[in-house]
């Protein structure tokens, strides 16, 4: 999220600062929850469509692939404008007088609202895949360890970040458009033996549904 926002900081602002982007986000979470839990939901359940929790998860991992190609999409237009093309901010023509005594570097010429879509997917992967990973970890483990598997399913979150942190002296101009690719590739790479090794928890859900239906 980091480095989305470092992207957003390349491009025209149009007077926001470039954080204020990642707002989106929540803003996604909030609009599209309802509409994937009260419209996508049952549809695929009358539909009699599987969508269980490791088909979730493995739909989130596309979704969040889908996200990251965008976002690769997106440094490679900041990269094919000017005035400062594959090193954005740091020519001498990117350079603005502010005021009678400094200047500050423009972003390259594109609006910073072409990468308000990556926002809105990377939501939707979130409600995929995040909630329906705490879910499943408060289902499957055993009533004394509830709070301690759920502090380890978010101990992974932090693990990322530090995995963030060690490759954030790779993350810089022109190589960005090869880090999002590599990550959107991985993250897609990673559904199918994510959903080949686990769909037999969907099975059993599907199975635990039904018994409770006859009950």
């Amino acid at each position: 999220m980091n480095n989305l926002i470092s992207q957003a900081g390349q491009m025209r602002l149009g007077g926001i600062p470039n954080d204020t982007m990642q707002v989106w986000n929540p803003v996604a979470c909030i609009v599209l929850g309802p509409v994937i839990q009260r419209g996508l939901f049952p549809a695929l359940r009358k539909s009699e469509v599987p969508f269980g929790p490791i088909v979730r998860i493995s739909a989130a991992c596309f979704i969040m692939g889908a996200a990251m190609a965008y976002a690769a999409g997106v440094q490679h237009l900041i990269y094919s404008r000017g005035p400062c093309y594959s090193h954005p901010l740091k020519c001498p023509e990117a350079l603005v007088n502010e005021g009678l005594s400094s200047q500050v570097a423009l972003g390259n010429d594109i609006s910073v609202w072409v990468q308000m879509p990556v926002w809105f997917i990377l939501a939707i992967a979130e409600i995929l895949g995040f909630a329906t990973i705490s879910e499943i970890a408060y289902e499957q483990a055993p009533k004394g360890m509830k709070s301690v598997v759920q502090a380890v399913t978010q101990l992974t979150a932090g693990l990322a970040a530090v995995l963030g942190i060690a490759l954030s002296p790779i993350t810089k101009d022109p190589t960005l458009v090869i880090l999002y690719s590599v990550i959107a590739g991985l993250t897609v790479v990673a559904a199918f033996p994510f959903w080949f090794y686990f769909r037999t928890l969907d099975h059993k859900k599907t199975e635990q549904n039904a018994s409770g239906r006859e009950v």
